[in-house]
């Protein structure tokens, strides 16, 4: 694997606006010698000052060039270009990453404030071949045109579906492949594009993703999953696997480095999967390892003729049947109550089980039983650690559209 780059790379990000025409906003920079590109037309934009996220640095150059506040926008495409020049004595190479959104716009171009440049200007695509423009940005517009998104304007519906497309992953996505492209560590890439997603959940390809589960629970790995997927060959197998399923990136990450890398808000979210999930799945495995030890078998009735069959693992946590809570969950999710579940349904249903949990136990009984379920997972990772085999229950990491039957 390559090693990281240590190249400064300089971000700028812009929007193309569209109006009810279908005409997008184009503007001219002033025509002086000592700019780049002077007396050409471009894309609303501007480079991005430190610390900046690509549509912080997009709203800001949209308002300070035009006057305009907007509220929605979306991502469009990310562009990559490798430094112009060589590195010299003295100087750096520098990349360049270029974040395009777009939105819709009702205000007509005399009426905006053309905070910089000359002038401000909507044009239809056929008026484009005769003007000099700036950058890449006739490609960019090229692309634009010809895509879902501007079909979608032409249709009266700017922010419709795009066809299939991940209109609204395209942004992180774009991102990641072009940090790899430029020969950045796929882990960092990979960490860098979660704390830019924005989307709970998705459909790719006939597999759906659900990022978020319970609408507070965040699965990080799920989606580092469906990143080196799209990374294809550039991430390393070997490497990937072992995240995936073992959950060891290449490199140790502790908590506060985890928190900085995806953000506070993703890590709050990440610790209620941890601990509505993933420690709920150790409980019911440790309380299942309980009753073995005393001889119950979970799958077998109960020796009491013309009594339902009895699940000691779900009355010993929870006090109800296992059958009864699922029928409670799906109830309230107004979801029907089919004989099997989705991988993702179970994830939501064993997150629903532990704020149960939490609500009808004692505080006391609440943390004896996170002590029991977080030893039972410190005791799991440690045998994989030492055998060097996938953890209990990851043997693969399954497809959320995979059922199972419900017992």
């Amino acid at each position: 694997m390559p090693e990281p780059r240590h190249i400064p790379r300089k971000l700028s990000a812009g929007v193309i606006l569209v109006d009810r025409e279908g005409r997008v906003l184009l503007q001219l920079r002033d025509d002086d010698p000592k700019i780049m590109f002077p007396g050409h037309w471009g894309i609303t934009g501007g480079a991005g000052n430190p610390g900046e996220t690509p549509e912080e640095i997009a709203r800001r150059e949209v308002e300070e060039e035009t006057g305009l506040r907007l509220e929605r926008i979306e991502p469009f495409r990310a562009y990559y270009f490798p430094a112009p020049q060589p590195a010299g004595r003295g100087r750096k190479s520098t990349d360049y990453e270029l974040y395009l959104y777009h939105a819709p716009c009702e205000t007509p171009a005399d009426e905006m404030i053309c905070g910089e440049g000359r002038a401000l200007r909507f044009f239809a695509p056929h008026e484009l071949p005769v003007l000099d423009i700036a950058y890449n940005h006739r490609d960019v517009l090229t692309d634009f045109f010809a895509s879902p998104e501007y079909r979608g304007y032409l249709r009266g519906v700017p922010f419709g579906a795009a066809d299939g497309d991940e209109a609204g992953a395209i942004e992180p996505l774009e991102r990641f492949r072009a940090a790899l492209d430029a020969g950045d560590a796929w882990f960092d890439a990979v960490m860098e594009a979660i704390a830019l997603w924005e989307r709970p959940e998705e459909s790719v390809h006939g597999r759906h993703y659900r990022y978020l589960v319970g609408g507070e629970a965040f699965d990080w790995l799920l989606l580092a999953e469906r990143l080196i997927e799209a990374a294809g060959a550039r991430v390393p197998e070997a490497e990937a696997e072992a995240l995936l399923f073992e959950a060891r990136p290449p490199r140790p990450i502790d908590e506060d480095a985890l928190r900085d890398a995806i953000g506070a808000s993703k890590h709050r979210a990440h610790l209620n999967y941890l601990y509505g999930v993933t420690v709920e799945e150790a409980l019911q495995y440790a309380v299942e390892l309980e009753v073995t030890k005393e001889k119950h078998n979970v799958a077998l009735d109960d020796a009491r003729e013309g009594e339902p069959p009895r699940d000691p693992v779900y009355q010993r946590i929870y006090g109800r049947m296992r059958d009864e809570l699922l029928r409670e969950f799906r109830d309230e999710a107004g979801r029907p109550h089919a004989p099997a579940i989705s991988l993702a349904e179970l994830r939501e249903f064993q997150y629903w089980l532990f704020r149960y949990r939490v609500r009808h136990s004692e505080p006391a009984r609440v943390a004896s039983d996170t002590r029991k379920a977080l030893a039972q997972l410190s005791v799991m990772e440690d045998g994989v650690r030492r055998s060097g085999r996938r953890r209990p229950g990851s043997t693969e990491r399954p497809q959320d559209d995979v059922l199972q039957e419900v017992r």
